[in-house]
């Protein structure tokens, strides 16, 4: 169930700390897994969050509305991450290899989908092949495919242009077709969630 996140924003810019809770609660994960992408410093990720959200709290008077919170949380939390770490590159985690809290964990996925060996080879190769992506073509098919953004949002939120975004994500999946060409998209977005 999607959370009415304006609703909520305009009761916590009016100083109710129920609705400030339920947006924390709501999007904290999602917003911690998409910024473990950004920066693998892992503390910094959850100090970065804490701050956004505090700063939120403590200028909520004078919070304007916005189109969408969901956004605006994930655009603020990646300008503070790049900022704190010094870099617009994105950095992998000590050993090489990305983050596994990029992707959910796989308990989230259903479990029809596992039962079938099939399926899940599938799964498995296609996990692999996303893997291979570079890291920009990673993040714009997370934001789309797992988060849901238009091309426009995650334009903004990558800071470039939407034809960029399009170029990104064609890319990655003529990669991904090149490597798998029967895939169908629908387990691309279960591949995301494991």
């Amino acid at each position: 169930m999607r959370l009415d996140e304006q609703e909520y924003w305009k009761e916590m810019c009016g100083g109710n700390a129920a609705a400030f809770e339920k947006l924390y609660s709501y999007f904290a994960n999602d917003l911690f897994r998409y910024g473990y992408r950004v920066c693998t410093n892992y503390e910094l990720v959850q100090d970065s969050i804490q701050d956004l959200f505090l700063h939120l709290w403590n200028k909520r008077s004078q919070l304007r509305e916005v189109a969408s919170p969901r956004f605006y949380l994930y655009r603020s939390l990646r300008n503070k991450l790049i900022r704190s770490s010094e870099s617009d590159r994105f950095v992998f985690s000590a050993d090489g290899d990305l983050a596994d809290n990029w992707f959910p964990n796989e308990k989230d996925i259903e479990t029809s989908w596992i039962m079938d060996e099939n399926n899940r080879i599938q799964l498995e190769m296609l996990h692999e092949a996303l893997q291979k992506l570079p890291i920009r073509q990673q993040e714009a098919i997370q934001l789309r495919y797992y988060h849901d953004f238009s091309a426009d949002e995650i334009a903004r939120i990558m800071n470039i242009n939407t034809q960029s975004v399009r170029n990104l994500q064609n890319r990655a999946m003529q990669q991904l077709r090149a490597e798998l060409p029967f895939f169908p998209v629908s387990m691309l977005v279960v591949a995301l969630l494991t």
